[in-house]
């Protein structure tokens, strides 16, 4: 039995086969729903009028009644035919044909244009806001129209009773159109909102592509290193050549040191944004001489100055991870400071609006401005000279936006100097 019911319920519902889009075949499938419903109840209720006064039949309420169950059975197939948009616009004009004609030709209660309310919601859910919109307003003037005429053909019927109904067909329209508005808008935020995730998905994506290239470019290098001397080294050995072998042997410990590095820096910007401590305030001028402490003796042996602002403000963050910022951002300082006869490093806050902006400034060797953005790449290295990985900056950057902050750098050019900005909101606060 279940088989069965089921079987006819997707056979009544089926959609044509010309329809492929799924807002289509929803479309046609709704339409089916409530045309079939409103077939069997209207029957129902001619079935139950005619059974108690066989004699009703003549009644117009009766007669447009069963006029009404032809048409939708007319409608239902067109729909079915994979025409929706015409069966719906054919179900419109038939309901305002109908509760026009019973009200004003037949001397019934004008409490029947109430009906009109129906075919209004029929376009409001089949039709956008704008054919809804010109549709409604041909509707009222031809309802406005109508009670023109009837003024003067019927003077039996109550004038108010008539601009009531009006008034009502008026303000449901209006509200129909104005709920259609609002989900119009909600849609549109939705979508924005989807477009706004696929644009991050798809620059995840790309990252994600850049990352595995890059990583694997890097990798790669060391290990081929290491392969290529192991080689030499065995053939250094064949040869007795002991001195030759120990310089290979050095050069594929250095490899190896690189590779190290570049592993144990690659999983520490996998642990940024995934693994994040607990936000504390913190006194940013005991952080920054803890950084201070951890890198003095490098500073000492470039013989550089750090200058650090006194009073500098209390933050919120993870302590460990804003450490490793500074620690950065003071190491790139160093690191391409060039032959500068006084090597000066300021730390220090200025005024951003309402929010302290944070400085990393040295006298260095600068940055043209081309390259602003690309420092804060992966591996990226403006000096292949410079000891390091390339992993720092943009672990500072993937820290900083983290805390949901923004960082950039300025500078005028090479032997310029730079200076490293970065903004940290307050708790609570929007991002930046």
């Amino acid at each position: 039995m279940t088989t069965i019911l089921t079987s006819t319920e997707r056979w009544l519902l089926k959609p044509h086969v010309r329809l492929a889009d799924p807002e289509k075949i929803q479309r046609s499938r709704l339409f089916s729903i409530i045309s079939l419903v409103q077939m069997v109840v209207i029957a129902l209720i001619i079935f139950m009028v005619l059974n108690a006064d066989p004699e009703d039949i003549h009644e117009p309420t009766v007669q447009g009644a069963i006029v009404f169950v032809v048409l939708s059975i007319i409608f239902y197939l067109v729909n079915r035919f994979g025409y929706t948009s015409y069966a719906v616009l054919g179900y419109f004009l038939m309901f305002v044909t109908l509760f026009i004609y019973i009200p004003f030709y037949s001397g019934e209660n004008p409490a029947f244009l109430a009906f009109q309310v129906v075919p209004l919601l029929f376009i409001a859910i089949f039709f956008s806001i704008k054919r809804t919109t010109l549709i409604s307003i041909g509707f009222l003037v031809l309802v406005g129209v109508l009670l023109s005429v009837m003024d003067h053909s019927q003077g039996n019927l109550a004038y108010w009773n008539l601009r009531n109904m009006w008034y009502f067909l008026m303000l449901a329209t209006a509200l129909i159109l104005v709920f259609m508005w609002h989900l119009g808008n909600l849609e549109a935020i939705r979508q924005q909102e989807l477009k706004t995730v696929n644009e991050q998905l798809e620059q995840q994506v790309a990252e994600l592509e850049r990352f595995t290239y890059i990583v694997s470019h890097e990798l790669k290098t060391p290990v081929v290193t290491i392969k290529g001397y192991l080689g030499s080294v065995e053939k250094d050995i064949q040869n007795k050549n002991n001195e030759r072998a120990r310089k290979d042997l050095t050069r594929i410990s250095k490899a190896t040191d690189k590779l190290h590095d570049t592993i144990s820096d690659l999983l520490e910007l996998s642990r940024v944004g995934h693994i994040v401590g607990q936000e504390t305030e913190i006194n940013s001028s005991r952080l920054i001489q803890d950084a201070l402490n951890s890198m003095a003796a490098y500073i000492q042996s470039q013989h550089i100055v750090v200058n650090v602002e006194p009073d500098l403000p209390i933050i919120h963050g993870d302590r460990d991870r804003l450490r490793e910022v500074f620690e950065n951002l003071i190491n790139n300082a160093v690191k391409y400071m060039g032959k500068q006869d006084n090597p000066v490093i300021e730390i220090g806050v200025r005024n951003h609006g309402n929010k302290p902006l944070f400085f990393v400034k040295d006298n260095g060797i600068g940055i043209e401005p081309a390259f602003h953005s690309k420092v804060f790449g992966l591996f990226e290295k403006l000096d292949s000279s410079v000891e390091g990985t390339g992993v720092g900056l943009a672990l500072v950057k993937r820290i900083i936006e983290t805390h949901r902050g923004k960082i950039w750098v300025e500078s005028e050019g090479l032997g310029k100097g730079s200076t490293f900005c970065f903004i940290i909101p307050e708790q609570g606060e929007p991002d930046s």
